[in-house]
């Protein structure tokens, strides 16, 4: 559970200290803003392609070869950028960060559901919570190091962590912990029969479809919740920084009491509750006018942080067992590649003077995911 856990902190976390190196990056290479965004699509895109790829390797040779290949993969981008000494090798290190930890997004839900099957609830509770705390900690120390040293000495801190938690992960996870029966012996025809009829079931089509619009408001939202406190609030980047970091602290306590909840009162319901209040705090917040209203709208809307656990262990109860890896890693790749265009159409929008607006049809959207969990079968 912590050497998992542990890898998912820095999976996410070397991700999400990119946006805190980005204006140093963009003075030393030179790069125009357009590049810069570049840089965060190429990261994402590649993450997310990978989440396939990550599902089935795994089923083929076994989770943790995926594991400790992941993490090293990530460890080996990582150098590579640190090192990089033209655009060209930047985003050639870039690429490989994104592959490595898009590797293992699908393969730590699968491991955790296959190790923990009576509590896969609490599990990914577990895990996602651990996660966040990279997401709360490591873009502070990023960016102290990034003004003290530079932007290189900001991220390439990571790499004894991330070589450090390979090693751990090789020591302490099975070689494989799904079934010895797998759909994915070999990549044929009647693979990918199984494969379809498999993800042809209600619960698998209704949980993908509220996966895709949560993921549309969690991309949109965190891309863009810290410009929206600056242009529309008036608060400083300090105030917003200090808020959107409170975001995800809150998160934190939500995925554990949320992964608990799954087990002990059922998924749907969790799943609801979460999104209702999303739903509710997405309307409120373009009325909202003061620094109080807009901390107890953060804490409703880090609700959505709770959504994730809950929904990853019911996708992955509701697959069959010989094909849980592949069919979730199928499932995470369509769902985001396709929410990307989230946050293009919030920098649309706001392009336009109409944040407000794009954050009501945020409210729109996960009010359309709120009523398709409603809608989730009970496992």
């Amino acid at each position: 559970m912590v050497a998992v856990s542990t890898g998912w902190l820095v999976s996410i976390g070397v991700r999400l200290v990119y946006p805190t190196l980005l204006p140093a990056i963009r003075t030393d290479l030179g790069l125009a803003l357009t590049t810069t965004g570049l840089i965060v699509t190429v990261l994402w895109a590649c993450y997310a392609l990978m989440q396939f790829p990550g599902g089935f390797l795994a089923d083929r040779f076994g989770e943790r070869l995926i594991l400790v290949s992941s993490t090293t993969l990530t460890g080996i981008g990582i150098g590579i950028v640190v090192l990089s000494i033209d655009r060209l090798s930047f985003f050639l290190g870039t690429i490989a960060v994104g592959f490595g930890s898009g590797l293992y997004a699908t393969t730590r839900i699968t491991v955790l559901y296959d190790v923990y099957p009576r509590r896969a609830g609490t599990a990914m509770g577990f895990i996602q919570a651990f996660g966040n705390i990279g997401t709360t900690v490591l873009p502070p120390i990023t960016g102290y190091l990034t003004v003290a040293v530079s932007w290189r000495l900001g991220l390439g801190f990571l790499l004894p962590l991330v070589l450090t938690v390979a090693v751990v992960l090789r020591l302490v996870v099975p070689a494989r912990t799904s079934g010895e029966d797998t759909i994915v012996e070999s990549l044929s025809w009647t693979t990918l029969e199984k494969l379809a009829s498999g993800l042809n079931d209600r619960s698998v089509l209704l949980a993908t479809t509220s996966m895709f619009l949560v993921s549309v408001v969690y991309q949109s939202f965190t891309g863009f919740y810290p410009t929206y406190l600056v242009l529309e609030k008036g608060y400083s980047e300090g105030v917003a920084a200090l808020l959107y970091g409170g975001f995800f602290a809150t998160g934190i306590l939500l995925q554990l009491a949320a992964g608990s909840s799954g087990d002990l009162v059922g998924m749907r319901v969790t799943l609801t509750v979460s999104l209702s209040a999303t739903t509710a705090a997405l309307f409120v917040l373009p009325f909202a006018d003061n620094l109080l209203t807009i901390i107890l709208l953060s804490v409703l809307l880090s609700s959505q942080l709770a959504y994730w656990p809950v929904a990853n262990a019911y996708i992955v109860d509701a697959m069959p067992q010989e094909m849980q890896g592949t069919g979730n890693g199928l499932v995470r790749t369509v769902y985001l590649l396709l929410a990307s265009i989230g946050p293009v159409a919030m920098g649309w929008l706001g392009d336009a003077g109409m944040l407000n607006t794009a954050f009501w049809l945020l409210g729109v959207t996960a009010c359309l995911a709120l009523i398709t969990c409603w809608a989730l079968p009970e496992l």
